[in-house]
């Protein structure tokens, strides 16, 4: 089930891969179309949200949402599911991030639901 809730982002115009990992950075599900390292990817993106959370805590600016890494080629979009794990969009630099964001709302408690 969620192999196919992840999919449904490679859809997506734009959207390479889209990984559920855990905080320790192990992967739990994955979909790519094209050439992402997952486990790399998994162990990054547990490592920068736990930065930008000590960040965000550090300033007193409340919980994190979302995190988005603009880069030359595509964005990278990170958000945490729960307290063990996260999800990490990663996209082409054409993509409509606001779309990203917004199917990414619709469909956290489906995802969290099928952890």
């Amino acid at each position: 089930m969620l192999k196919q809730i992840l999919g449904e982002f490679l859809k997506l115009d734009g959207v390479t891969a889209a990984v559920v990992a855990g905080r320790d950075g192990f992967v739990i599900e994955s979909v790519v179309a094209g050439d992402v390292d997952i486990e790399a990817l998994g162990a990054m993106a547990s490592t920068g949200m736990g930065t930008s959370e000590a960040m965000s805590m550090e300033l007193g600016q409340g919980e994190m949402h979302q995190m988005l890494v603009e880069l030359e080629n595509g964005p990278i979009l990170l958000s945490p599911l729960s307290e063990d794990e996260l999800i990490a969009i990663v996209a082409n630099a054409n993509v409509n991030v606001g779309r990203i964001r917004y199917e990414l709302k619709k469909n956290r408690d489906r995802i969290t639901a099928a952890l």
